[in-house]
């Protein structure tokens, strides 16, 4: 069963991917982690981060939704949730594109990807039991505080309450954070996942 179907909710397509990835660069413009990836000195910086987004949806699109507006054009919001036994690896995005990013990115800050990367191992390590893991949630800021962000995670959470299966989530802002824990989710680790790096978070929803 997919609890998504239920709802509202609409499969994301990839014709969507396009105002997905506009969506994505706007909403995720301030955060922490996203500023530490890619500075703010990073030439053309705006197309960099619209390539990263885009490889995230060849990668989870599979497993993606969204809300629209009432007339079904404008997206509200996007949400990857990845079932038990799914996950996006390494090598998955290294074939969705990733390994373009040796020649956009300079080279002083592609360490900063390795830790950032190397966080899938830590997830294993944290949640060996099958889990749905919320990859990506972002609300258009048109939209935020009216509740979209609830509507694109609840029908997982009730689906999860009902079968008795866990959530994971990572996070860099303490918003976020204060959103998940409304939700159920408790914390699991907090602290940077490498030096100079932005506070981070990891939920989990027993």
């Amino acid at each position: 069963m997919n609890p998504l179907q239920t709802l509202s909710l609409e499969t994301l397509k990839p014709a969507q991917f396009n105002a997905a990835t506009e969506l994505l660069c706007e909403a995720f413009a301030d955060d922490p982690q996203c500023n530490y990836l890619v500075p703010a000195d990073v030439g053309d910086r705006p197309a960099l981060m619209a390539y990263l987004f885009r490889l995230l949806l060849r990668c989870g699109g599979d497993h993606g939704y969204c809300l629209t507006n009432t007339d079904g054009k404008t997206l509200k919001g996007v949400v990857i949730w990845m079932p038990p036994g799914n996950s996006v690896g390494l090598v998955d995005m290294l074939r969705a594109g990733l390994y373009e990013l040796s020649f956009r990115l300079p080279w002083q800050y592609l360490t900063r990807w390795q830790a950032a990367l190397a966080l899938e191992r830590e997830h294993r390590k944290a949640m060996p039991q099958p889990h749905w893991y919320l990859m990506l949630l972002a609300v258009s800021p048109r939209y935020q505080r009216q509740g979209v962000g609830h509507q694109l995670v609840q029908p997982v959470l009730d689906y999860c309450d009902a079968t008795g299966q866990p959530c994971y989530v990572e996070t860099s802002t303490e918003g976020a954070v204060r959103f998940y824990q409304r939700h159920g989710f408790e914390i699991l680790k907090t602290g940077p996942f490498a030096k100079q790096a932005p506070p981070f978070w990891t939920l989990q929803r027993r």
